[in-house]
């Protein structure tokens, strides 16, 4: 295991060192620009090389052995995935971008356009219902059974929509906590006049209208904390959280 742990991350670092050249055989007259044009993973035409190293470093550290940790046959689309993620980490001119980077940014595009139309709430709520496919049939499955923490799943661990806009996520026994995806490029594009939206009023004119009618369509009553100036975002089920804390007590 430590071996193939070892193999995939020399392959990695050839080929940071291969981006680096690259870049630099742009130049002409071996001179090197200070500023690259484009960005490369060193990996172009070879990602399927890369997908192997990685597909096969997942199958060595993986608790699970079973159908979730095995991508065998998806080396190609493994490789450009990691080849996107070297891209995107490499990618720091002006500021840092992240994995969420273009996400975040469509998103907040289309934040703005709402806020500059005067229907921000409205188009949130119905950005809200383009989940409602998948919800009730989330919220069909809490009815009969009765597990209510199922709905607080289906709103984060069950959509892209949440997990590849968050970062790191603490989840716990009637909550989910996060930090709200947008501020570190909000900082950015506001700085640019891109957009004139602030954290906070996301946070109460586009986030809580979501939870609102997700919350309404699941049949379960999910809270969402005030905003904080540090970013954190609660997502909670008093009903489980309130039994939490008596039993602790």
């Amino acid at each position: 295991m430590h071996r193939t742990i070892k193999a995939a991350g020399l392959i990695l670092a050839t080929g940071l060192l291969t981006a680096t050249a690259f870049a630099g055989g742009h130049t002409g007259g071996g001179e090197r620009s200070k500023k690259q044009i484009g960005q490369y993973s060193g990996f172009e035409g070879n990602e399927a090389a890369l997908g192997a190293a990685v597909v096969e470093a997942i199958a060595g550290v993986a608790n699970n052995k079973g159908a979730k940790h095995d991508f065998t046959g998806k080396e190609l689309e493994v490789g450009l995935a990691v080849s996107k993620m070297i891209k995107t980490l490499n990618s720091n001119s002006g500021y840092q971008h992240e994995m969420n980077d273009a996400l975040v940014k469509m998103t907040l595009e289309f934040i703005q356009y709402a806020k500059n139309e005067g229907k921000m709430e409205a188009v949130a709520r119905k950005d809200a219902m383009t989940q409602f496919p998948m919800l009730s049939r989330v919220a069909k499955i809490v009815e009969s059974t009765g597990k209510k923490e199922l709905a607080l799943v289906a709103i984060t661990d069950q959509t892209t929509c949440f997990f590849q806009l968050a970062g790191a996520v603490e989840r716990g026994p009637g909550f989910v906590r996060y930090r709200a995806p947008y501020g570190h490029v909000l900082t950015q594009t506001r700085r640019m006049g891109m957009h004139d939206l602030t954290e906070q009023e996301i946070h109460e004119k586009w986030t809580m209208p979501h939870i609102e009618v997700w919350s309404e369509v699941l049949g379960v009553d999910i809270r969402i904390s005030d905003w904080q100036d540090d970013g954190m975002v609660t997502l909670y089920i008093p009903e489980i959280t309130e039994a939490m804390a008596a039993n602790a007590g």
